[in-house]
């Protein structure tokens, strides 16, 4: 008799929960794609408390902390200051600081010791997203270990009808979010400062690695 094959938790789900669950990585594509922070930071706080709230009764997403995190932001900072202060805490914790980045948004810095770029992870994410037919060079001048082309090639997998009945399609979707992506985005997480505002990013991580464990968790 043949072993029945484990099924992804994720597909286990509503439909509408499996929608919320890709809107949920958009939003982390939306939070973390820029080259210099401008954004209505304020607009996607809002975002990101309604995304959260519509997925918190999943069992295994922990996402309370994130909510209790967007309340006491929103609570502190005006409109204005909102949008400022997060622009600033965005390029100072992933683009520029004269102290030193605190946390790159590249795959490869977190590799090995040697902190450099266009490493294996970079080679391997550019195997995946041709195999994938996703071009996305145009236009985009970075490197395709970048922490949202990672989660916009997750989407893509989530996003093809293959996911139903192919297990060795759930099995690559299982590895890539635990083996691949887990362990560099849970060090960037802890890279990221735990104050006021840069709490709204380190928080948003904490969700972004719950919701990796999540898709990797099979039944």
């Amino acid at each position: 008799m043949s072993q029945k094959h484990t099924q992804l938790c994720y597909l286990l789900l509503p439909s509408e929960d499996q929608i919320r669950i890709k809107e949920a990585l958009r939003l982390l594509i939306l939070i973390f794609w820029s080259r210099d922070g401008k954004k209505d930071w304020e607009e996607l706080v809002y975002t990101s408390k309604s995304v959260w709230m519509s997925l918190k009764d999943i069992k295994d997403l922990k996402v309370s902390s994130l909510i209790q995190g967007i309340d006491t932001i929103l609570k502190d900072y005006s409109h204005q200051d909102l949008n400022r202060e997060l622009e600033n805490e965005f390029v100072r914790i992933f683009i520029n600081d004269l102290s030193g980045v605190s946390a790159h948004l590249y795959h490869s810095y977190y590799y090995n010791n040697e902190k450099l770029l266009m490493k294996e992870p970079a080679i391997e994410m550019s195997r995946l997203l041709e195999m994938a037919g996703m071009d996305i060079d145009q236009g985009i001048s970075e490197p395709p270990d970048h922490l949202c082309i990672e989660l916009e090639y997750l989407y893509h997998l989530l996003d093809n009808s293959d996911i139903h009945d192919d297990p060795n399609f759930q099995d690559h979707i299982q590895k890539y979010t635990l083996e691949f992506m887990l362990p560099w985005v849970d060090e960037l997480q802890r890279r990221i400062p735990e104050t006021l505002p840069a709490l709204f990013f380190s928080q948003t991580a904490l969700a972004m690695n719950s919701l990796l464990a999540f898709l990797g968790k099979t039944d």
